[in-house]
């Protein structure tokens, strides 16, 4: 989610666009072609030009309205004489014809209009309003007959002074009242006609409350756009001539959806068609609204750019370099075994790769589970069960993997420790993710399915299909709102953001700036709500049946989390408070309203703190203060745990000091004598000092080195056998001097433990004098610490010569001759009981903080010179992406 962030868009405003003209106070307009500056006339909306009493009316809407009222007294004749059947086949006719009449008749005369000014060209060829030409055209005479019958005696003059283009505007304003309103009539008659008035019982129900709230909620975005856009971009005015001086910005209903006007703009058909009940006028319905969807695609846009240039075009270069399609660019240019991830959009497959293995069973698990619902025909509540545990599973699995990802890098540095790449890793969480998705989407398909096989077979009525068909309808209207959303969320935030790829591979973001195009301009969160409409679908078509309802429930609750409490802690702690925490549109348009303000805050104060919790848990700051709070905030941190570690050797060393003490045997003595702080960095080796009474001394005695985690309950009897990290003392090869002391004689020497006999790991130790071959303990000696020697990490060479000098010092180095280039030889580490692989990954650990997995160093055999740049590599890339 990289994209940046656009709050002032240049794009046009006409009845769809979503944007406001704020006109200058000299209303002055401009013609497109020949630049022609003019003052246009007062002009009112449709419904105040034909309806309102006060208002001049023109021969035109004269003829408007008969035809309007005309439409009721056919309806009512036609009904009386034959029935209210074929009366209903007659308006869809008339529907159908008047809506192809705006969406394709006007929508090819704005066409042309567009590209190649034709009307107002005809206009002028012909010299329709030039007061000259009366009497040589009848249709001249016409024209200004209309335009003089509308506008007052002050403007009536004034037509011939104005340009063709207002003229030839004001002329295409009638005929678009006429086809509209016959278009809006016709339906509205049809659906009249429709309604279950004989029984009141199927029109009083939630589906007509619901769907009058869809109808006042139309009524609204109709009132609040025509009040932003006015009617100029009501009546497409902008494809005949320009407002000068006008800005282009968002407000009202055109925050809150893209093309309010044909979108949102339509939610009346639904709510009518809930109210009627009748699956033929949501048909009806959604034909009128898909073919305004292709009027806006193939004559509204096209105008748009054109005029206006392309939505978001100034940022261009910005998208391109540091947007998220830049990321997935930038991945694919410099990883050449990178592809484009399979992603599952509703029931099609999108780059698909028949070479990757994951594609390949993404579709074999799918057939497998089409095949295994045909064959063994399972129960509904079989169906139900797998649908909620796998989606459960799956969910619980993914939020675990970004939590972990979110918090200490763990999916990455797991591939990284065990010699794959951090893109690799990213690959292996796209399938999962998708893989996840699809499997659990594909569940839910089949138990819909296979409910709505039991719904309608135990269905007993007269015409069962009929309601059915509607939930049908609308629950696949849902579903294609849900495939919608997710489309433009793709589109805004590409395949890397789609994948959490700032989870992943945050280091390939350079801009990081959240994006507000496509449909985050709305929305914040789209697919919270939109995301699972397709889900609430299923429950529709399904006739609310508790099982979908519940896989409905859950799919909403594990999305809402997943969003909320893990990818949202994330964005802050990448992005920054601000940016994460934008207003959208739709926030802004209902923050307007002091009830949802107030409510609003409340649960923002209760996210902000559940949020703020979450990441203190996780160790991390909260990115809410300054970048200098959050420094001096880190550096605290560090400097507290390197106090925590010290006073826990402390306290351990302390307790081992007490039971050392009281455990010494009287006249005994164990001394370290190359021990500075009581500390032995490794692999130095260690002198220890060992006296004791002649009459206790033996020559199988010995010393070992002992782990006090095992020892320090058995001081003063048995320990551990420290196999491999003890000496004995013999007279031969051990320095023993007899001396008298307080009238005592004394047996004493000094042993030498070098790298053979230590142990190679960070811990507390201690030496044990051991009377004979038992494990008796006559002696011990101060505890003391051992630890890793610090790498030096300034450069990769530094680290290799490091690594090298210390396997060298403790006699575990292979040189194999290199195959690339016979005058060098590679080193080799040859681990052995001392120095383990383990061993290995503990000194990597703490020096650099950083793990190879068991396997990667067999792999590579121990050669220094891959390992310590695999380490590097690692490291270079978790800086990155800290």
């Amino acid at each position: 989610m990289s994209l940046i962030d656009t709050t002032t868009v240049h794009a046009p405003s006409s009845s769809s666009a979503s944007l406001k003209l704020e006109k200058t106070d000299h209303h002055m307009a401009i013609t497109r072609s020949t630049g022609v500056e003019f003052t246009p006339p007062v002009t009112h909306d449709m419904v105040r030009s034909l309806f309102d009493p006060t208002i001049k009316k023109s021969f035109f809407e004269i003829i408007v309205l008969a035809i309007l009222l005309s439409n009721f007294i056919l309806a009512y004749v036609l009904c009386i004489k034959l029935d209210a059947n074929f009366t209903k086949d007659f308006y869809i006719l008339q529907y159908i014809f008047w809506r192809l009449s705006y969406n394709v008749g006007i929508g090819f005369i704005l066409h042309y209009q567009s590209h190649y000014e034709s009307l107002t060209n005809y206009a002028k060829r012909n010299k329709l309003f030039d007061k000259k030409n009366q009497s040589n055209s009848k249709l001249a005479r016409l024209l200004q007959f209309e335009l003089k019958s509308k506008l007052n005696k002050e403007e009536q003059n004034n037509i011939y002074s104005y340009p063709d283009e207002l003229n030839v505007w004001l002329i295409f304003r009638q005929f678009v009242d006429l086809i509209l309103m016959q278009d809006f009539n016709t339906y509205m008659v049809y659906v009249f006609l429709s309604l279950p008035i004989n029984n009141l019982s199927k029109l009083i129900q939630w589906k007509s409350i619901f769907g009058l709230l869809l109808i006042l909620f139309n009524i609204w975005v109709k009132l609040d756009a025509h009040r932003v856009v006015k009617d100029f971009a009501w009546y497409w005015g902008d494809f005949f001539f320009l407002q000068k001086g006008s800005e282009l910005i968002f407000d009202g209903v055109f925050n809150i959806s893209p093309h309010p006007m044909y979108s949102i703009g339509y939610a009346g058909y639904y709510g009518l068609s809930l109210i009627s009940g009748d699956y033929q006028v949501l048909l009806i319905s959604i034909f009128g609204h898909l073919s305004q969807f292709l009027f806006l695609k193939y004559v509204e846009n096209p105008h748009i750019e054109r005029t206006y240039g392309n939505e978001g075009s100034s940022d261009s270069s910005i998208l391109s370099s540091s947007g998220n399609c830049g990321v997935d660019d930038l991945i694919t240019r410099e990883n050449y075994d990178y592809s484009r991830p399979l992603i599952s959009i509703g029931f099609w497959l999108e780059n698909f790769d028949k070479l990757r293995i994951g594609d390949i069973t993404t579709v074999i698990s799918i057939l497998s589970l089409i095949a295994w619902y045909f064959e063994y025909q399972p129960s509904a509540f079989t169906l139900f069960l797998s649908t909620f545990m796998v989606k459960l599973v799956s969910w619980s699995l993914i939020s675990a993997i970004l939590w972990k990802q979110h918090v200490s890098k763990w999916f990455t540095k797991l591939y990284l420790s065990n010699g794959y790449t951090q893109v690799y890793s990213y690959q292996q969480w796209q399938f999962l993710y998708n893989y996840s998705q699809t499997i659990s989407y594909s569940l839910l398909i089949l138990q819909t399915v296979n409910q709505m096989r039991q719904c309608y077979y135990n269905r007993n009525m007269e015409n069962p299909i009929k309601s059915y068909m509607n939930d049908i309808i609308f629950g696949l209207l849902l579903c294609a709102l849900q495939i919608w959303c997710n489309e433009e969320i793709r589109s805004a935030i590409s395949d890397f953001g789609w994948f959490y790829g700032d989870f992943f591979l945050s280091n390939y973001i350079t801009h990081k700036k959240l994006t507000s195009q496509g449909i985050y301009k709305y929305l914040n969160d789209p697919e919270t709500v939109l995301g699972v409409s397709g889900v609430w679908g299923t429950v529709l078509m399904t006739q609310f049946c508790y099982h979908n309802v519940l896989l409905a429930t859950l799919w909403t609750l594990t999305n809402f989390v997943l969003i909320k409490f893990i990818e949202r802690p994330h964005l802050i702690k990448l992005y920054g408070n601000d940016n994460a925490n934008r207003q959208s549109g739709v926030q802004r348009t209902l923050l307007q309203m002091k009830p949802i303000r107030r409510v609003s805050e409340i649960v923002d104060n209760m996210e902000r703190l559940i949020i703020t919790n979450l990441l203190k848990t996780s160790g991390r700051n909260t990115p809410l203060d300054s970048d200098e709070e959050q420094d001096n905030n880190k550096s605290s941190s560090l400097d507290e745990i390197a106090l925590s570690k010290r006073k826990d050797w402390n306290s351990v060393l302390e307790h081992a000091l007490y039971n050392v003490s009281k455990n010494l045997k009287t006249n005994c003595e164990l001394k370290l004598l190359s021990v500075k702080n009581n500390t032995v960095i490794l692999p130095n080796e260690i002198i220890v000092h060992w006296k004791i009474p002649k009459e206790l001394y033996g020559i199988n005695d010995w010393i070992g080195l002992h782990r006090v985690i095992d020892t320090q309950n058995n001081h003063k009897y048995k320990s551990v056998s420290p196999v491999g990290h003890c000496q004995s003392i013999f007279k031969d090869s051990i320095n023993i001097n007899v001396s008298n002391g307080n009238g005592n004689q004394y047996v004493e020497g000094d042993i030498i433990f070098n790298h053979n006999q230590l142990y190679f790991e960070n811990g507390i130790f201690e030496f044990k004098y051991h009377q004979r071959t038992s494990q008796k303990v006559m002696a011990i000696s101060q505890p003391f610490r051992i630890r890793w020697p610090q790498l030096r990490i300034d450069s990769l060479e530094s680290l290799i010569k490091s690594l090298s000098e210390l396997c060298e010092r403790i006699e575990c180095v292979e040189r194999r001759r290199n195959n690339s280039n016979s005058d060098n030889n590679d080193i080799h580490i040859s681990f052995n009981s001392n120095f383990t692989i383990e061993s290995l990954r503990s000194l990597l650990r703490d020096s650099m903080g950083i793990t190879l997995s068991k396997e990667y160093i067999k792999n590579v055999q121990g050669n220094v010179n891959t390992l310590c740049s695999k380490v590097w590599e690692v490291k270079k890339i978790l800086d990155e992406l800290d």
